[in-house]
């Protein structure tokens, strides 16, 4: 977990700083790229649920909505984008214990998100007593030291939720389908 970094300690930052520490910027960058797969399969999920109404065809079982590829597209924060996914799933699916394990992922979705904008959107520096770790400048609080483990956390979080959201995406395709 990361810690806060002792005060009076300088720290620089500007562009490129990442620079200095690759290991720790390709972990940022992992976590940028692996969440856009996230939110490609949570799209995929939302035009799945939404089309449910959608006449059936043989060729194009369950059918996907294309509005709804466009809609969920157009949101920016997860926050948004996950709220829609559980309004229309808790509306959708009917057998409620799939319908609470999705909600469930969903939320654990959202926290793994949490962890994701912390890390693509902080402001970035080093300090030259902390060589193995990148330093987190908020706006207000504590400056924050992040070691590699602090961002493989992260990652851990994305993973296991990539996994969740592929399972009940799944799941729901599949009863569709056999329907």
């Amino acid at each position: 977990m990361a810690n806060p970094l002792r005060v009076g300690e300088s720290v620089s930052h500007g562009p490129r700083t990442l620079l200095k520490r690759p290991e720790l910027a390709a972990l940022i960058g992992c976590a940028c790229a692996d969440w856009a797969y996230i939110e490609s399969s949570l799209t995929m999920f939302y035009g799945h649920l939404m089309g449910v109404y959608l006449p059936k065809h043989p060729e194009f079982e369950p059918p996907l909505h294309p509005v709804a590829l466009q809609v969920l597209d157009e949101l920016q924060s997860i926050h948004a984008k996950v709220n829609l996914v559980k309004k229309l799933a808790d509306w959708v699916i009917k057998d409620e214990v799939q319908r609470k394990d999705v909600l469930s992922v969903l939320d654990k979705l959202r926290k793994a998100g949490e962890g994701r904008n912390l890390v693509a959107h902080g402001v970035w520096g080093i300090c030259e007593s902390e060589p193995e770790a990148l330093i987190l400048l908020p706006t207000f609080g504590h400056q924050m030291i992040y070691r590699k483990q602090d961002f493989e956390l992260v990652l851990e979080k994305i993973q296991r939720a990539k996994v969740e959201l592929g399972r009940i995406h799944h799941e729901f395709y599949q009863r569709r389908r056999n329907k």
